[in-house]
């Protein structure tokens, strides 16, 4: 455990605060929270917006507008106001199923106003296509990187048990994921105390149960994607040696993976299991809308997992003999 110790340690020191994590980290940090600004402005806007209208549906609020018509308009303002009051019902209702839509987008945006909220708002990023991009990226450096550099050489002649080496590495990418968060939720959090709480308050429409629920759903299904993305990417990695088929084939897996064909695919899977609302995808995350599906996400991943355990305990069985 110790030689394991001091190995991670060192690849730590090599690769943690070189300029392509720091640059990513930095990247994802600032992206989420001028999309958090947008979208919180927006949402506090469009339900102030309705509301403003909804309390001018009153027979007053049709005298006013009658009132107001132009000389042009082609109507009196009798008939106009006559028409405007036996709309009213239609009309309230029309208003009160956009209200609810904009209510849903505000109550699902306003966790991250919260310390706790600001985390699993971190997290429903990094989880999904942003956050596994960036580790794809990563891994693709400073994993294929070695062979393609030549740097795997010394590396496995200090170590020579290549799953020291490689677990190592992932646990760099868990550690640059969690350092990330961390960074993400610090600046979301820093937003709400600086402006939106006054701007676009919409903390008050969520209770401390619901923010601490949001929160503790997204980093619990969080951790899982991170830390299987993590070896999974290195996996790759070092099975491909190259950073450029690396990429390309990392984006094409988590291209097809993704698509809402059914239920059962890992994208449908992790939308399901972080409650990913297909209206906010852009919003507070990226990623394919979810299939609705009365299995629970955790029996659909299921095999999903099996299959990549699966396929890493084969690649590992007939890997190339010239990389121990």
């Amino acid at each position: 455990m110790s030689t394991w110790l001091r190995l991670f340690g060192a690849e730590l020191r090599r690769t943690l605060l070189r300029p392509l994590p720091v640059g990513l980290l930095l990247l994802m940090a600032v992206g989420a929270t001028v999309q958090a600004l947008s979208v919180q402005d927006v949402a506090h806007g469009n339900l102030a917006q309705v509301r403003s209208g909804a309390d001018q549906l009153t027979p007053a609020g049709c005298a006013a507008d009658a009132s107001n018509l132009p000389a042009d308009a082609g109507v009196s303002p009798d008939a106009f106001y006559r028409d405007c009051v036996t709309g009213l019902p239609r009309t309230v209702e029309m208003y009160q199923r956009i209200e609810a839509g904009f209510l849903d987008t505000a109550q699902q945006l306003a966790p991250a106003q919260h310390p706790l909220g600001a985390i699993g708002a971190a997290f429903g990023w990094l989880a999904t296509a942003p956050g596994l991009l960036a580790v794809l990226v990563l891994a693709a450096h400073f994993t294929a990187g070695e062979w393609s550099r030549g740097t795997a050489v010394p590396l496995l002649l200090h170590e020579q048990r290549l799953w020291r080496l490689l677990s190592a590495k992932a646990a760099v990418l868990l550690t640059w994921f969690l350092a990330t968060a961390a960074a993400m939720a610090l600046s979301l959090w820093l937003l709400a105390v600086a402006h939106t709480r006054r701007s676009a308050p919409l903390l008050g429409l969520v209770s401390d149960s619901e923010v601490r629920a949001f929160a503790a759903q997204r980093v619990a299904v969080g951790l899982l994607v991170i830390l299987v993305a993590s070896f999974a990417a290195v996996a790759l990695a070092a099975a491909l040696r190259s950073p450029l088929r690396t990429v390309l084939v990392g984006v094409l897996v988590l291209g097809v993976l993704t698509l809402p064909l059914t239920a059962w695919f890992p994208g449908a899977v992790l939308a399901d299991a972080l409650r990913l609302q297909p209206h906010l995808t852009a919003w507070d995350h990226v990623w394919s809308a979810p299939t609705d599906s009365a299995v629970p996400p955790a029996v659909r991943a299921l095999p999903w997992l099996l299959a990549l355990a699966a396929a890493v305990w084969h690649g590992w069985r007939v890997r190339p003999r010239s990389l121990v």
